[in-house]
């Protein structure tokens, strides 16, 4: 009996996946093939009349079957590109999304590197905000705090194997750390008790405590502002992730606790980020 080919195995992916409610069926099938393969993704058409060893159509159906369950891609990948670092994610850990890069786009822009600062990223998770900071401003001494060991499992890998040197912090938000620090970045999480049944399949499989904070989303987001008199510089400034409905709510949390606020839209023009710092 003849092996499948290449291409064969990619159309009946693709078809799997497609049956199974992924949109974008054909891409997310390149991906698993090349990254098992090793192969690029023109590769796949350069080569479609290859034959496929059956310990290879094992391993590809596989993860093919994973996704089709709706497991996060970057799970059955076992990697997750943001920004110029691919880091390493798995079960535990929460997927690094592209909006996040624009916190640290922001960041970057604002922020240069002629005057050393202390930054400190509050629920680092896998370490993308930590590590994409220190990578662009190595003279920043960065923290990255995660109240989950296993995340500070990844984001120590990912730190070792970018060569990025971050102090990793084990602890509840901000808890066990001594400022001051100049500048407290947050990705936390932010959706509702109450949007849970309005969520895709992919997010059953992330760590739940890294995606519902309380019945608004804002409980994480409230403890840490009630903190930040203890942790801010005086001049320090504060920027963080919410959901696109919360700019209003945040920037009030904000107000109460002593800070001026103002939000700033992610690229598809929704609230995404509040800036935080101190009122004179």
């Amino acid at each position: 009996m003849s092996l499948p080919t290449l291409m064969d195995l990619v159309r009946r992916s693709t078809d799997y996946l497609a049956n199974h409610g992924i949109a974008n069926a054909r891409r997310e099938t390149e991906w698993i093939f090349a990254e098992t393969l090793k192969l690029t993704r023109m590769d796949l058409y350069t080569r479609f009349d290859m034959p496929v060893e059956d310990a290879e159509v094992a391993r590809l159906r596989a993860l093919v079957q994973r996704r089709g369950r709706r497991e996060p891609l970057a799970y059955v990948l076992g990697t997750q590109a943001f920004g110029d670092l691919t880091l390493a994610v798995g079960p535990g850990v929460l997927v690094p999304r592209p909006e996040t890069e624009e916190l640290v786009e922001f960041v970057l822009a604002r922020f240069s590197d002629a005057t050393p600062l202390r930054v400190v990223d509050v629920g680092t998770g896998s370490g993308a905000i930590a590590l994409s900071i220190k990578r662009a401003r190595p003279t920043w001494e960065v923290t990255g705090t995660d109240a989950s060991e296993l995340a500070l499992g990844f984001a120590r890998a990912n730190g070792e194997r970018a060569a990025v040197a971050v102090h990793w912090h084990l602890g509840d938000l901000a808890a066990g750390l001594s400022g001051p620090f100049d500048l407290v970045l947050a990705n936390l999480p932010y959706i509702g008790e109450n949007e849970r049944a309005e969520c895709d399949p992919e997010l059953a499989f992330e760590p739940q405590n890294a995606l519902f904070s309380g019945a608004d989303g804002l409980d994480l987001i409230r403890r840490l502002i009630d903190d930040l008199p203890r942790v801010l510089a005086p001049l320090g400034q504060v920027v963080l992730e919410h959901g696109w409905h919360q700019g209003t709510a945040v920037r009030a949390l904000a107000e109460s606790g002593g800070f001026q606020a103002h939000t700033i839209q992610d690229l598809a023009g929704k609230d995404r980020f509040a800036h935080l710092w101190r009122t004179p």
